[in-house]
């Protein structure tokens, strides 16, 4: 019981309200989608323009490093300050205002004349990336019942392995086309963020946003500070976390590695190298939309997180074993259909009982935040081990182990308790 109302019955409200939505609920969650995920194009791919970038500005590889973790460090600096700023603005306006400013922010980068404008540019980006965040949130309560909030997750994990690994495959194409020049390609960008913010001013709308706000005021919340303490409270959004730093920290680090690696000792160039990662991020799209399918509440979901862990270590590592193309595509793949733990991991918030919407959204930002902590550290690891060992195969074998994490998660979150258990006293 919170203030004499109980988060039982509350749920239950919400869970109705959202149960009378139509088919129209999917067309609204995936254009939010579509938008949110073409930040992480960007984020993901500005390796491919690097070489350009380093030619044109003069860049020094440390200058590089820095560009290319510049949003991270934003999410991992900012996010739940910023998350817990913009969930009190309306789902609507904050993504066609974030989309606005992200289109801007790439037309700066596409002008820059120096390496400052352009990190400041970069920076900025991200920031829009993590103020867009709680719109998530806070259309998953508006639209869905409960029992589809694991789906949710699904469908955000397969816009973002076909949109990136899109990305990863189309980019050097759209940079030949423009004579390896990146500022137009980075304008093109731009472009494609205002087309974006076009589609979500039609296809977005809200839905019971009056409701869904007099619910979470009824739930005795005192203050701003005490939605960002009850949202720190919950022992599972650390877990989550945990499980998401490992797993982040081998991603990035491969993203980052593995096209050097496969070129001076495999032999493999940059395009095939770049085929390599797409395969490990397009399948994770697909299986966690069928992980999310046959999940849809905790129940389960620990031994699916623990398996993800050791098949995403094995494979990871078995990259660094092998020079034939064809077999690590296989492996590639596999480590992508590993990825299908992410919506159950990235929903845990949701699931936690009577937390209300912006709590969602802070929560969210917490578990994200240690997700960036985990791709801002795994690169700079991988390189000062390289530096120390003389190895770049050998520093990628041990940050290879980094998913495992992903066991610790699902031991801690299975020990005692689920989520879904969890009531506010």
């Amino acid at each position: 019981m919170v203030d004499g109302f109980s988060s039982t019955s509350t749920d239950d409200v919400i869970e109705e309200k959202n149960s009378e939505a139509g088919p129209y609920r999917w067309v609204v969650f995936s254009a939010f989608v579509a938008c949110n995920t073409a930040g992480f194009l960007i984020a993901n791919t500005i390796g491919i323009l690097l070489p350009s970038i380093a030619d044109d500005i003069l860049l020094t590889p440390t200058e590089q490093g820095i560009l290319s973790s510049a949003p991270f460090w934003a999410n991992l600096t900012l996010m739940v300050v910023v998350s817990w700023w913009t969930s009190r603005y309306r789902p609507k306006i904050l993504v066609s205002i974030t989309m606005l400013l992200g289109a801007i922010f790439l037309f700066v980068q596409g002008w820059a004349p120096t390496f400052l404008a352009l990190f400041l540019g970069r920076l900025a980006f991200g920031v829009t990336m993590i103020a867009r965040e709680p719109a998530r949130s806070l259309l998953i309560r508006q639209w869905l019942p409960q029992r589809e909030t694991n789906m949710a997750g699904g469908i955000s994990n397969l816009f973002f392995g076909i949109i990136v690994s899109g990305g990863l495959l189309l980019t050097p194409i759209i940079l030949n086309y423009f004579d390896g020049n990146w500022r137009p390609t980075m304008n093109s960008f731009g472009a494609f963020f205002l087309i974006l913010g076009v589609i979500w001013q039609v296809l977005g709308r809200e839905r019971n946003p009056v409701t869904t706000r007099t619910v979470e005021e009824t739930s005795g919340s005192s203050g701003e500070f005490s939605l960002v303490k009850k949202a720190f409270s919950f022992r599972e959004v650390w877990i989550a976390g945990i499980g998401f730093t490992g797993a982040l920290m081998a991603f990035s680090s491969f993203n980052s590695f593995f096209p050097t690696m496969a070129l001076s000792f495999y032999d493999i160039s940059l395009s095939g190298s770049g085929l390599i990662v797409a395969m490990y991020v397009l399948p994770g799209g697909f299986s966690g939309v069928i992980v999310a399918y046959c999940l849809k509440g905790v129940r389960g979901r620990a031994p699916i997180l623990a398996f993800a862990g050791v098949v995403m270590a094995g494979t990871y590592c078995a990259m660094t074993l092998t020079q034939s193309f064809s077999l690590l595509l296989v492996i590639s793949i596999i480590n992508g259909i590993g990825w299908g733990f992410f919506p159950l991991l990235y929903m845990v918030p949701f699931h936690l009982k009577g937390i209300q919407p912006r709590e969602i959204a802070i929560a969210v930002a917490v578990v994200m935040s240690m997700a960036a902590l985990g791709s801002s550290i795994g690169p700079a690891l991988t390189g000062f081990m390289q530096e120390s060992m003389g190895s770049l195969q050998l520093s990628l074998r041990i940050i290879s182990l980094s998913p495992l994490t992903l066991v610790i998660a699902a031991i801690l979150l299975g020990k005692k308790y689920h989520a879904v258990d969890r009531q506010v006293e």
